[in-house]
């Protein structure tokens, strides 16, 4: 799509009401990336088009679109960060300028080879009081994936291992599931052509297709006309990286791609308005084809743990094919509830037990979608809506000056993470400085903070005193061994 016809599209795609502020910023992006290239020969001005377009395309409101179009004029052009800065503010307003600000902190807690994937991921998060700059960070590394097969082979494998375990989690926590599956497959199928194009093959040689969801889903439409009021029934193809994932054992052994033993290559749900409904649906499921009775579930007349609820399981309908097919009933109420409540997926990911039980521990998945859903509904008259949220809450994220990201309890101290560093740094410590200044040993670390510890060689142990500087019981353990063996 050339330059014009994606200035037409994002202009199409963004409130009315803020035409001559977006055409301004287009015009800025336009002057700041003026002979500037994509490693894919593309004009750079074309990358942070279809990133602002991707924004407006989410429904998210103006000021991101402006951000997303100027997301990147400052790291272009670092020799002019402070003028670039002065005129962004001047022209778009300090919201535009943060968000921008913000976009760049999170490429940098990217940029540690050292930090683990999870934390990173959980890092921005948890410092995003504004969701808005990682939509932005998601949009653009969306237009980067889909030119991925530009990038130098040295840095290749890197990005594809980001978009795997920062990007597309990043996606899903947000329950941005078409981001985040379009993130995987592109990746994969740079990552591993082989295994991509056999299971490609493999799932179009045994008809597990977009069109035969579409036949799957007319059908069970004709099936269910009778019920009132009518239910909504949606469908999909299992993506190629998900059936990657549940290969991965058989790949790594050797054996050859099949597919046959996975149940919910085409998976299906039917929304109704009540309990009684998901069972006449049910039953007319049974009147047209089979269930798999062993593998079915009645999860509404007996709910999880976690409060999870649905009639779920394996079924055939032979007459659009004889394939064995997932099917998932629920109310609208328990849709809601599974997917936004404490019985979502996030929730039940994060538990990493299939027996969990209800807590507000992941509450904030419900106010994110609701905060996106604010944001959406009122950009026709507010050119910014901040996407306020408070994730992981149970943590704080302190960073190493080489960039190392330390996950840390909320309420712990510098000490605590010295400890949490290595004993030995915690053991033979003497100072702290956070953000460059000295602190107490008792200071609380903030996410976002730099911590850099000041060790006295040759120190191998502390007073027992030093507990009171401490929040973590780990961190108290470790000190009391210290001092037992002084």
């Amino acid at each position: 799509m050339n330059t014009e016809k994606l200035i037409n599209n994002l202009i199409a795609s963004s409130p009315k009401s803020s035409k001559d502020i977006i055409n301004s910023a287009i015009s800025f992006a336009i002057k700041s990336h003026k002979g500037q290239k994509r490693l894919s020969g593309d004009p750079y001005v074309n990358h942070v088009l279809r990133v602002a377009l991707t924004v407006a395309e989410m429904g998210i409101d103006t000021n991101t679109i402006i951000a997303g179009l100027l997301h990147n004029v400052i790291t272009k052009s670092p020799e002019k960060e402070k003028l670039l800065e002065e005129e962004i503010e001047k022209q778009f307003g300090n919201d535009v300028l943060e968000l921008i600000k913000n976009c760049s902190e999170i490429n940098k807690a990217t940029a540690s080879p050292q930090t683990d994937y999870k934390i990173i991921t959980k890092f921005i998060l948890n410092n995003a009081k504004d969701l808005r700059p990682v939509l932005i960070k998601l949009a653009d590394t969306l237009d980067n994936v889909r030119t991925i097969e530009y990038m130098p082979s040295e840095r290749l494998g890197s990005k594809i291992q980001k978009i795997f375990h920062v990007y597309a989690p990043l996606a899903e926590y947000l329950n941005l599931d078409k981001i985040k599956k379009e993130l995987e497959e592109r990746a994969l199928e740079i990552y591993r052509p082989y295994e991509y194009n056999q299971i490609k093959k493999k799932l179009e040689k045994n008809n597990f297709t977009r069109d035969i969801k579409e036949k799957y889903i007319q059908y069970l439409n004709e099936i269910l006309s009778a019920i009132s009021p009518k239910p909504s029934v949606y469908g999909r193809v299992k993506s190629i990286y998900s059936i990657y994932k549940k290969l991965d054992k058989q790949l790594k052994e050797g054996s050859g791609i099949d597919i046959s033993s996975i149940r919910d290559l085409l998976a299906f749900r039917a929304i109704t308005d009540s309990a009684d409904n998901c069972f006449n649906i049910l039953e007319k499921v049974m009147d047209h084809g089979d269930i798999i009775t062993e593998e079915f579930d009645d999860y509404i007349s007996n709910p999880k743990p976690n409060g999870y609820k649905a009639l779920q399981g394996p079924i055939t309908l032979p007459e659009v094919m004889p394939a064995v097919i997932e099917i998932q009933i629920v109310t609208h109420d328990i849709h809601y509830h599974n997917t936004y409540g404490p019985a979502s997926h996030i929730a039940y990911k994060e538990s990493q037990s299939r027996y969990a039980k209800p807590t507000d521990k992941y509450d904030w998945v419900e106010k994110v979608h609701k905060q996106i859903s604010n944001n959406i509904a009122n950009r026709k008259n507010e050119k910014s809506t901040p996407i306020s949220v408070d994730i992981f809450s149970s943590n704080t994220y302190g960073i190493t000056p080489k960039g190392k990201i330390i996950q840390l309890d909320q309420g712990d101290t510098v000490v605590d993470f010295a400890y949490r560093v290595h004993t030995d740094i915690g053991n033979s410590m003497v100072a702290a400085k956070v953000n460059g200044k000295a602190v107490k040993l008792d200071y609380q670390v903030q996410t976002g903070d730099v911590i850099e510890i000041k060790t006295q060689m040759g120190k191998k142990s502390v007073k027992q005193d030093w507990l009171k500087y401490a929040n973590s019981s780990s961190t108290h353990y470790k000190i009391q061994r210290s001092w037992k063996k002084s």
